[in-house]
C-alpha cells in the first residue's frame, strides 16, 4: 500500500473508529457504480473510491474535510444513494463519505411548523412522523427512501409547488461543512445567540442557497431545518380532462394564477394512466380509452373553501371545454381515488409510493414561460413521431407512449415540465433511440421558436458554452470556498 493512502486511512480511523472506515476492495467496489441501468457507461462511471468513511456527528465530517485537504484527495458524498446520474460515484478515488449513520430526526418544532433533521432521514420517516401531528412534508417525485435533505438540495419541483414554493424555499437553515472544514450557518442560524432556525436569509449578502444544486461542491450538509405545512380538515380531488393541449394549457394557466387549488398539475395520458395498471398492455388499453390529458387538482381547507374552489374550477372547465367524467359516469371516480395511495410522484400529496410503466426516459425537462406550454409539447411530439423507431408501432409506438408533466410555480409566473418516452432502459437499441431524440429536441424547438435544453450523457461538457458569465462567476466563487478542488471534483466544475 501507498504510504501516503495508509496515512490517511488510518486518519479517518481514528476519527470515526475501526469499523466506520475501510479500503477493503469488496466495500470500495460496492460504491463504484450507482443504480443507473445503462451498460455502456459502466466502463466510464464504474470507479471505486480510495476509502469508505462513515461519519456519525458534523464534527467527524469536518475532520474528514481536514484529511482530505492534507492528503489532497477527493470527496464524494452518498446520502441514500438513489441518484441515477453516477453523482455519488467517484470519479477520481478519493473518500466516499456515507452519510448513513446520520440519521436523527433531531426536533420537530409543531408549533413553529418546522423539522430538523440529518441527512439520512428518508422521505417516508419525515412524511409519516409529520402526518402523526397533522402536518405534511410536501412529497416530491421520488422513491418514498429517498433523504429529505439531498432531494431538495438537488430536487426542483413538487405537485404543491404553486402554493407552497420551489423545494429549496423550504429551507429554514442548515449545517454546511465548507471545503475548508469551517462549519456554516445561514439565516438566524448564524447568530449563536438565536436557539432556532426559524429565517434563512442573510445576514448580509444572501447566501441561502449556497449549497443548492450545488451537489457537493460547495460542502456537505449535515442538518438542515425545513418548513413543514399543516393538513387541512378535508380533501377533495377533481380532474378536468381535454383532448386539445391549447384548451388544456389554457386552463391550467388560469387556475393556476387564482390562487386556488392545493395541487395543480397538467399529465398526458401515459403518465397518469400507469399508475393504475400494472402491465404495458393494460397501459396501452388505458390510454386509449382515456383522453389525452387531465388537469389534476386537489384542494384541501374547510368545506367552504373547497366548495369555493370546486366552483370556479368549474366555470373554468365550461369556458375552455374541458370535461368533468365523473359528473357523467360516476364510476370513474374509483379510477381517480386509485391514485390518491398511489403514487408520491402522482398526486397524493401524501402517500410515498412511486411507481411507474416500462421504464421512464426524460428526454427533456426545464422551466419556460407559461405562455409556451403548447408550443413545446408539440415541438416534443414532433420529434418523437419523426423518429423512425420510436414511431413504429411495433417498437416504440411513440403515438401512445408520449407525455407531458407540467407544474405550475410561485403563482404561475413560470412552470416545469417534463417530456418523457416510456423504454426498457436497459435495452441498448432504447438508449439510442433516448439520446437520438433528446439531440433533436433543440432543432425541433427552434423551428418554434423555443430554446429546448434535451438530456445527453454529459451535460456539463457544454455548460461553460451555454451559459457563460454566470459559469465563470460561479467557477470562482468555488476556487474560493475549495482552492484545492477536493469536493466532487468534475461534476459540476472540472
Amino acid at each position: 500500500m501507498d504510504e501516503n493512502r495508509g496515512q490517511a486511512l488510518l486518519e479517518l480511523k481514528n476519527i470515526v473508529g475501526e469499523e466506520w472506515a475501510s479500503n477493503d476492495p469488496e466495500i470500495t467496489y460496492a460504491y463504484s457504480r450507482d443504480v443507473n441501468l445503462y451498460p455502456e457507461n459502466l466502463s466510464s462511471i464504474m470507479r471505486p473510491p480510495f476509502y469508505v468513511v462513515l461519519p456519525g456527528t458534523t464534527e467527524e465530517v469536518q475532520k474528514i474535510v481536514a484529511v482530505a485537504r492534507t492528503h489532497k484527495l477527493p470527496v464524494i458524498v452518498q446520502s441514500t444513494g438513489l441518484n441515477i446520474a453516477g453523482v455519488c460515484v467517484p470519479s477520481r478515488g478519493g473518500i466516499l463519505m456515507d452519510v448513513k449513520r446520520m440519521d436523527k430526526v433531531i426536533e420537530i418544532d409543531e408549533q413553529n411548523m418546522t423539522a430538523t433533521i440529518q441527512p439520512y432521514v428518508s422521505i417516508a420517516r419525515l412524511s409519516c412522523e409529520l402526518q402523526k401531528r397533522e402536518m405534511f412534508l410536501p412529497v416530491p417525485g421520488n422513491p418514498s427512501t429517498a433523504s429529505v435533505i439531498s432531494n431538495i438540495l438537488v430536487g426542483l419541483g413538487l405537485k404543491v409547488t404553486n402554493r407552497v414554493g420551489r423545494q429549496e424555499q423550504g429551507i429554514v437553515g442548515y449545517k454546511l461543512v465548507l471545503p475548508d472544514g469551517t462549519i456554516f450557518k445561514c439565516g438566524s442560524g448564524a447568530d449563536p445567540f438565536i436557539p432556532k432556525n426559524f429565517w434563512p436569509h442573510g445576514p448580509g449578502p444572501d447566501l441561502q442557497l449556497l449549497p443548492v444544486h450545488a451537489i457537493g461542491t460547495t460542502g456537505i450538509v449535515t442538518e438542515m431545518t425545513v418548513k413543514c405545512w399543516p393538513r387541512g380538515e378535508h380533501y377533495k380531488e377533481l380532474w378536468v380532462s381535454y383532448d386539445d393541449i391549447d384548451r388544456a394549457a389554457a386552463a391550467f394557466l388560469e387556475l393556476s394564477r387564482l390562487e386556488v387549488c392545493k395541487g395543480i398539475n397538467l399529465y398526458g395520458g401515459n403518465k397518469y394512466t400507469s399508475y393504475a395498471t400494472d402491465t404495458r398492455e393494460a397501459i396501452e388499453r388505458m390510454i386509449r380509452v382515456n383522453p389525452e390529458f387531465q388537469l389534476i387538482l386537489s384542494m384541501e381547507g374547510t368545506t367552504r373553501r373547497i366548495g369555493y374552489e370546486e366552483n370556479l374550477i368549474r366555470k373554468i372547465a365550461e369556458k375552455t371545454g374541458g370535461k368533468i367524467i365523473t359528473d357523467k359516469f360516476k364510476p370513474y371516480q374509483t379510477f381517480v381515488e386509485s391514485h390518491a395511495g398511489m403514487s408520491g410522484s402522482f398526486y397524493s400529496d401524501y402517500s410515498m409510493k412511486y411507481w411507474g410503466s416500462r421504464g421512464a426516459n426524460w428526454v427533456a425537462a426545464g422551466f419556460a414561460t407559461p405562455d409556451r406550454i403548447p408550443d413545446l409539447y408539440k415541438a416534443y411530439t414532433q420529434a418523437v413521431l419523426d423518429d423512425p423507431e420510436y414511431s413504429d408501432p411495433d417498437f416504440g409506438n411513440g403515438e401512445t407512449w408520449r407525455s407531458i408533466i407540467a407544474y405550475p410555480y410561485e403563482g404561475g409566473h413560470y412552470y416545469f415540465t417534463e417530456h418523457g418516452i416510456d423504454s426498457h432502459p436497459g435495452d441498448p437499441r432504447w438508449q439510442e433511440v433516448v439520446k437520438r431524440i433528446g439531440s433533436a429536441l433543440p432543432r425541433y424547438g427552434a423551428q418554434r421558436g423555443l430554446i429546448i435544453m434535451g438530456f445527453n450523457r454529459a451535460p456539463r461538457e457544454g455548460l461553460p458554452r451555454v451559459i457563460g458569465p454566470y459559469y465563470d462567476v460561479a467557477k470562482k466563487i468555488n476556487e474560493k470556498l475549495d482552492p484545492e478542488n477536493i469536493m466532487q471534483p468534475g461534476f459540476v466544475f472540472p
